[in-house]
């Protein structure tokens, strides 16, 4: 799969239509959370994971965000949500539903029409993210508050 600028390009004007401040950096591909804090120079905590899943039986997506530190809890999101069929997406599902390769999907679910869930590792660790903004090449830096204002995610503890 091929990456595609649809995701990015929706970023810059969701921020910038929300006169939202935020630093982009543009940087060599990087696949994993560690890879992208190394080239960013930040921390791996500040990384804003996003992971895509699917529940199986209603087939809906959500998008959950964590700290790129932390992991996912499946039984913690699966008791949350009342939900037991609920799994990873696969690569071709993340591309349709996002524009996006894995390793770049950006905390945004509102961008796809994804509810969000937050864990709140991602607001404990400071007061700035870092995201893969729909490149594996592209970053963007801005304040946690900005995110939580113009995303509105639900916030749940998901990670252990």
């Amino acid at each position: 799969m091929q990456e595609n600028t649809q995701t990015f390009e929706a970023i810059q004007q969701l921020l910038n239509t929300n006169n939202i401040q935020f630093k982009l950096l543009i940087h060599e591909p990087t696949k994993t959370s560690e890879e992208s804090a190394k080239v960013r120079g930040v921390s791996l905590d500040s990384g804003a994971k996003a992971m895509l899943l699917q529940n199986k039986k209603t087939q809906l997506f959500i998008l959950c965000v964590m700290s790129a530190s932390k992991k996912l809890s499946w039984k913690l999101i699966r008791k949350l949500l009342d939900c037991k069929q609920l799994d990873l997406a696969n690569e071709q599902q993340v591309y349709e539903v996002t524009k996006c390769v894995t390793g770049a999907v950006p905390p945004f679910g509102s961008i796809f029409k994804v509810q969000t869930y937050l864990d709140p590792s991602l607001i404990t660790q400071g007061d700035q993210i870092n995201f893969n903004a729909g490149l594996r090449t592209h970053s963007v830096a801005m304040s946690i508050q900005d995110y939580l204002k113009i995303e509105n995610p639900i916030q749940l503890q998901f990670c252990e």
